[in-house]
């Protein structure tokens, strides 16, 4: 059994089990109505739940919507990349991109003061993410901290329709703050669906494992909530990158991630440091072949270094069979990083007037709406 704490570190050792504990299903059962997308062929989006009432939505050529959060408590690397692609996606799809900045949630449950959050909100995400394609101008992004009145008030309606042994029997606990913080994420999850922004429509919330907990309450919030007929959203997920030492990569340990603010010298090193599945000698390691399933930077090469399949499919040949080195492999992802980290420090740089004149506008709008910290 997987024991899964959305505000935890969690580690999943056997994801077919996972998914059978939790009722989710398999990507390849919607596969074939997906564009051709790199996370999926390989496997690294490997479940769904209800995805079928979004996909039917864009074939009948009816509204649906894409969500996603962003948590502000640290750097943003490659471990969270999976997420915006996912929603870029969808948005070619022509679903409607709706981005809940969780000032609130780091707050509650992170101990981050609000104003640090936010500052980490800009330079850690919204440049990034405009950097990496998301038009920030289709976008209903926000603040959990200025959400709307509606937003807050819907919120603390859609508590009587959990119990407090359900909540217990998900999350583990009933602490005061992951209450607040779970009940306010119900409500951002069913955003794109309130009155407010075209009612009821499919929505999915592409996440991590971790999250799944907050899916499912939204979906017996959404079953049961009378006042609105809520569609139960959609999910799918993707699995966790592992850290370059092994392990989890988190954010709070940099030698376990990139960044993608990191300086090109900076991830370099990153690399040269990082666990590999290669030999104990050149010699041993000519005879057996690495060991791609333990090295870290094949990982990374595989989830988003390396586009193409077939290029993919001969690093993996030639570090199994010997023929290529773990310091040849290593020197791939460094030439990889390199012209990928310099051509997204300019975009980001580029990036930053929009983001800035975009904030400012939406300040303007917000102008006397205020959240006590």
């Amino acid at each position: 059994m997987t024991d899964i704490d959305p505000w935890g570190d969690v580690e999943v050792a056997d994801y077919a089990a996972t998914m059978a504990q939790f009722g989710i299903e398999p990507i390849e059962s919607v596969a074939d109505r997906l564009p051709d997308n790199r996370l999926v062929r390989r496997g690294i989006v490997f479940g769904q739940r209800g995805l079928e009432t979004v996909l039917d939505a864009r074939d009948r050529g009816d509204p649906f919507a894409v969500m996603t959060g962003l948590m502000p408590s640290g750097v943003f690397h490659f471990g969270h990349l999976a997420v915006l692609e996912q929603v870029r996606m969808f948005q070619e799809m022509g679903a409607e991109v709706t981005l809940c900045a969780a000032d609130i949630e780091a707050y509650a449950t992170r101990d981050i003061p609000i104003e640090d959050a936010r500052e980490l909100v800009v330079e850690e995400y919204l440049l990034n993410y405009v950097a990496l394609g998301l038009d920030l101008d289709a976008t209903d992004f926000y603040f959990q901290s200025e959400a709307g009145n509606d937003h807050l008030v819907r919120s603390k309606l859609f508590s009587r329709y959990v119990t407090q042994n359900e909540f217990e029997a998900t999350y583990g606990t009933a602490d005061p703050g992951k209450l607040a913080s779970a009940l306010t994420q119900y409500a951002d999850i069913l955003r794109p669906q309130a009155p407010e922004n075209g009612g009821p429509k499919p929505t999915v919330v592409p996440v991590g494992i971790d999250q799944d907990p907050h899916v499912r309450l939204t979906r017996d919030v959404a079953n049961r909530y009378r006042e609105t007929a809520y569609l139960k959203p959609a999910s799918t997920y993707h699995r966790f990158m592992r850290g370059l030492q092994g392990g989890k990569m988190s954010s709070s340990d940099p030698r376990s991630h990139i960044a993608l603010t990191d300086e090109v010298s900076e991830a370099k090193r990153k690399i040269d440091a990082a666990k590999t599945g290669g030999r104990t000698s050149v010699a041993e390691h000519r005879e057996k072949g690495g060991v791609v399933e333990e090295d870290m930077v094949f990982e990374l090469l595989a989830v988003h270094l390396v586009r193409d399949d077939d290029e993919l499919e001969r690093i993996r040949r030639e570090y199994e069979s010997g023929a290529m080195l773990s310091g040849e492999l290593k020197q791939i992802a460094k030439d990889r990083l390199d012209a990928f980290l310099r051509e997204h420090h300019e975009k980001r740089e580029a990036a930053r007037p929009e983001v800035e004149q975009y904030l400012a506008e939406r300040e303007s709008a917000n102008a006397g709406f205020e959240v006590g910290t």
